[in-house]
C-alpha cells in the first residue's frame, strides 16, 4: 500500500503547488492595478500588499497610512496606489484632490466604505458606518439634535460628571502618580452613560459596572473579532456570505436591551429628561420612521465615539500641558479667569475660553484621535485634470495623521505650539490640511458636544491642579496597533499636586 500513499501525498503536494502558483500569479496580475491605470503606487508584497506592518501588528492603521502618506509626497505624487491585501486603494496627496472628494464632488463619496448588515447586526445601522440613501435619512433626523439649543440641555449632566470626576482624583492625588485615562474613561463612560442614556453609570464607585465593562469591550477585540474586522474591511463579500457580525453579540444584547428597557420605562411612567436618548424618543413621537434598533444603534455610536475618542484627547492633553508647562500655567490663567468673571462653569462662559480652544485644537492635530478617513467610490469617477477613472467601489484612503504631521502645512509638526490655531493663525491655515472631525457633510456630528464636555472636564481640572509628568511615563510614546483610535501602549502617568 505504499505506493498508493506515496501517490497521494504526491496529489496533494501538486494541488498546493498549483494553488500557491495560481494565487502568486492572480496577486501580481491584481498588483499591477494601478500601474494599468497610470496611477503612481507604492510596491506591494504577496500577500499583505502595503499592509504588512499592520497584519504583524508592528504598526496601527493610522501610523501606516501617515507612512503611507510620507512616501508618496516625497516622491512628489499627487496621489497614489496602494493595496489592502488584494483590495487598491486610492490615496489622494494634493489638496486640491481632497477637496473635490470630501467636499465639492461628495455625491461620488459619500460613504465610508465600512461594512454593516442592520438586519442581522442591529447596531451596525448607525450613523457612523451607513451610506447612501439610508445615511441621508439618519443623518437629516439626527442633524437639529445637535443644536447648540439641545446642547445647554445636557450640560448640567455633564457638570455633575466632571465633578465627580474631581472628588475622585481628590481622593487619590496624594498617594502618588495617577493613570490619567484611566480616570478620563470614567469621566467620558458616565458623561455618555448619562446624556445618551440617562443612566447614572457610577463608574468612580463601580468600575465594575456593566456600562465600565461594555465600554471597554468595545475597543478591545478578540483575535477572533479582529480576523472578522480584517474580513469585512477587504473581503467585504466574505462577510456578507457570512453574515458576520461588526459588533460583538454580547456588546449588541446590552446596549439593544439597555436602550429597550429605559424607552418602555419612560413610556410608561411618562419620564421625560434632557438627554440625547430623549430627543430620540420624541422623534419616534413625531412618526419619523426610527425603528427603536436605529434608536439603539445611534446611542451606540454616540456612546462609543464619545467614549473613546474624548477621553484620548484630554489625555493627550494633559500629557502636554505636563511637558509644556508655560502653556499650563497660561491656560489655568485663563480658566480661572473665565471662571471668577461667571462665578462658576457655564454654558456661555465656555465660549470665552479661547486659548483652551487652541490648545485642543493642537492636541487634536499634534494627537489625531481617528488618524485617518475612509472613503468608497459611490460610481464611476474621472479624477480631475487626468485620464484616471476610479471604478465604483474603490476604497479611498485619507491620512488625517500625515496631513497634520506635514511641515509643509505645520512647521516643526511635532512641536506642540497652540498659536497655530490663535485667532489670527486659524485663518492662514490651509484648508483640508487639518481635519481632526472629517470635513465636508459627512463632518463628524459630534463635535460641539466633544468640545462641551472636554472643556468642562478640564476646566474643572486645571483650576484646582498642576499635573506634571511621572518617570513610570515611558516616552516617546508606543501607538497601540490593535487601536482603531491611536492611544498609547502603556498608561500616561502624571503626578497631581493641588494648588
Amino acid at each position: 500500500m505504499g505506493w498508493f500513499y506515496d501517490s497521494v501525498c504526491l496529489n496533494i503536494i501538486a494541488i498546493c503547488v498549483i494553488l500557491v502558483v495560481g494565487i502568486v500569479t492572480y496577486c501580481k496580475w491584481v498588483y499591477k492595478y494601478w500601474e494599468r491605470l497610470g496611477v503612481p503606487y507604492l510596491v506591494p508584497s504577496i500577500p499583505f500588499g502595503n499592509n504588512k506592518e499592520l497584519i504583524l501588528l508592528n504598526q496601527s492603521v493610522g501610523e501606516l497610512s501617515a507612512q503611507h502618506y510620507r512616501t508618496a509626497k516625497a516622491k512628489g505624487y499627487k496621489h497614489v496606489g496602494i493595496f489592502g491585501f488584494i483590495r487598491p486603494e486610492y490615496m489622494p496627496i494634493d489638496l486640491k484632490l481632497l477637496k473635490h472628494i470630501l467636499a465639492k464632488d461628495f455625491n461620488y463619496f459619500s460613504d465610508r466604505g465600512f461594512y454593516y448588515d442592520e438586519e442581522h447586526d442591529p447596531l451596525s445601522g448607525n450613523l457612523f458606518l451607513l451610506g447612501g440613501n439610508k445615511w441621508k435619512k439618519i443623518r437629516s433626523k439626527l442633524t437639529p439634535t445637535f443644536t447648540s439649543g439641545k446642547m445647554k440641555m445636557m450640560f448640567n449632566s455633564v457638570i455633575e460628571c466632571s465633578q465627580m470626576l474631581k472628588q475622585a482624583i481628590d481622593t487619590v492625588h496624594e498617594q502618588g502618580p495617577i493613570d490619567i485615562k484611566h480616570f478620563l474613561e470614567r469621566f467620558t463612560t458616565d458623561v455618555i452613560g448619562s446624556c445618551a442614556f440617562g443612566l447614572n453609570c457610577n463608574s468612580f464607585n463601580d468600575s465594575d459596572s456593566d456600562f465600565c465593562k461594555y465600554s471597554k469591550r468595545i475597543f478591545s477585540p478578540t483575535a477572533f473579532e479582529n480576523l472578522k474586522g480584517l474580513c469585512t474591511v477587504y473581503f467585504r463579500s466574505i462577510g456578507k456570505f457570512f453574515k458576520m457580525n461588526v459588533i460583538p453579540a454580547d456588546v449588541s444584547e446590552f446596549f439593544l436591551t439597555t436602550v429597550r428597557n429605559t424607552v418602555e420605562y419612560r413610556k410608561a411612567n411618562n419620564v421625560i429628561r434632557n438627554d440625547f436618548l430623549q430627543i430620540l424618543i420624541d422623534l419616534m413621537k413625531d412618526d419619523s420612521g426610527l425603528t427603536i434598533e436605529e434608536i439603539a444603534a445611534q446611542a451606540f455610536v454616540f456612546f462609543g465615539a464619545g467614549f473613546e475618542t474624548s477621553s484620548t484627547v484630554m489625555m493627550y492633553c494633559l500629557l502636554e500641558l505636563s511637558l509644556n508647562q508655560d502653556i499650563q500655567e497660561k491656560l489655568r490663567a485663563e480658566v480661572n479667569n473665565v471662571m471668577n468673571r461667571h462665578d462658576q462653569v457655564t454654558y456661555d462662559g465656555l465660549n470665552d475660553l479661547v486659548y483652551m480652544r487652541q490648545v485642543l485644537d493642537e492636541v487634536m492635530r499634534k494627537h489625531p484621535p481617528l488618524a485617518f478617513l475612509t472613503r468608497a467610490c459611490s460610481k464611476d469617477y474621472q479624477i480631475p485634470n487626468t485620464n484616471v477613472v476610479l471604478k465604483k467601489d474603490t476604497a479611498i484612503l485619507i491620512s488625517i495623521f500625515g496631513l497634520q504631521h506635514d511641515p509643509e502645512y505645520f512647521p516643526e509638526p511635532e512641536k506642540f505650539d497652540p498659536e497655530r490655531f490663535s485667532p489670527e493663525n486659524k485663518e492662514k491655515l490651509t484648508p483640508f490640511s487639518y481635519m481632526p472631525f472629517g470635513e465636508g457633510p459627512r463632518l463628524c456630528i459630534g463635535l460641539r458636544f466633544a468640545f462641551l464636555q472636554m472643556k468642562i472636564a478640564l476646566s474643572m481640572l486645571l483650576k484646582d491642579y498642576k499635573f506634571s509628568i511621572n518617570e513610570k511615563t515611558e516616552l516617546p510614546l508606543k501607538i497601540n496597533p490593535k487601536g482603531f483610535v491611536m492611544s498609547p501602549m502603556a498608561s500616561i502617568w502624571l503626578d497631581v499636586e493641588k494648588i
